[in-house]
């Protein structure tokens, strides 16, 4: 009797996979390797999954997100890292990068050791503030490309004996003529930590042979962000059309773009959490204007 109720109090004892304190973690920052300690180093991470929507999360290699043994298990779009190291196999270290999203992320761990199971949740909120540290943005080498348009054209019928005067104003030539500007970037909700949809951020100048063409502010939006161009004058046109012909009147655009790369830093104002966020950023700008006839 004395043996089977030893075997008995071991076995409740455990049952306690992990203290009831470890199995809801809710935070509003980023983290590295926060510890969740065990009661045995025989357990393991049979699921990872998201709630709301409800969707098991996948590793690297596109399969369902496990962790069974000593090592490392990286969600495949960087949303959540797992691991269990040899020399402390009784802990669960736990990586997850900022939440820059309003809503808050739920993730919920399925814990399993033998034939008892356990769920660990973790709520991840968006950080109170963040302050942009620094930023690192480089002109890639020869990316820069010219390219010239014709625009907009129209054509004056003068069956006149005499030259007939037209006038226009500049700008009805050139209004297809946009900046464009164009973000990318592989972090999670890397364009949701600004303060609003029309938060600007600088850029490096545009320079040719030593004329600066752009040295503007841009919205930091994912995708496409156009601006209509507008000239620095909005003079009026006289065209004059000789007797007995037609003129086609007609504008043309030159364009440089470029690519850059650039690595923003982040810093969570409450908890200190860095975080780098990284991409590329395409500009097309409009550096020389002209109207023609032919």
């Amino acid at each position: 009797m004395v043996f089977l109720t030893s075997c008995v109090k071991d076995l409740e004892y455990k049952n306690i996979l992990v203290d009831d304190l470890d199995t809801r973690i809710e935070v509003n920052t980023g983290f590295y390797d926060k510890e969740i300690q065990m009661k045995s180093d025989s357990w393991q991470i049979t699921y990872i999954r998201t709630l709301n929507p409800n969707i098991y999360l996948l590793d690297v290699k596109q399969q369902i997100m496990r962790l069974s043994d000593i090592g490392k298990v990286e969600n495949n779009i960087g949303l959540i890292s797992l691991e269990k190291k040899a020399l402390n196999p009784e802990v669960l270290y736990i990586s997850m990068p900022e939440n820059l999203k309003e809503e808050p992320r739920r993730i919920l761990l399925g814990l399993q050791e033998g034939n008892l199971v356990k769920e660990i949740e973790i709520i991840q909120s968006k950080g109170e503030e963040y302050e942009l540290l620094g930023k690192i943005i480089k002109e890639k080498a020869e990316s820069r490309e010219i390219q010239t348009l014709e625009l907009r054209s129209r054509e004056i019928n003068n069956n006149a004996s005499t030259p007939i005067k037209i006038t226009s104003l500049e700008s009805e030539f050139y209004k297809e003529i946009a900046y464009t500007s164009e973000f990318q970037s592989k972090n999670i909700n890397a364009f949701d930590w600004a303060p609003g949809p029309d938060s600007l951020i600088s850029m490096i100048k545009l320079e040719v042979n030593g004329n600066i063409y752009w040295d503007e502010a841009v919205k930091y939006v994912r995708g496409f962000n156009v601006t209509p161009y507008m000239p620095h004058t909005n003079n009026p046109i006289d065209i004059v059309v000789p007797p007995h012909s037609t003129l086609k009147v007609y504008g043309e655009v030159t364009y440089l773009s470029r690519e850059c790369d650039y690595i923003f830093t982040l810093k969570n104002k409450k908890s200190g959490f860095i975080t780098n966020l990284e991409g590329t950023w395409k500009q097309k700008v409009p550096i020389k204007t002209e109207i023609k006839t032919r």
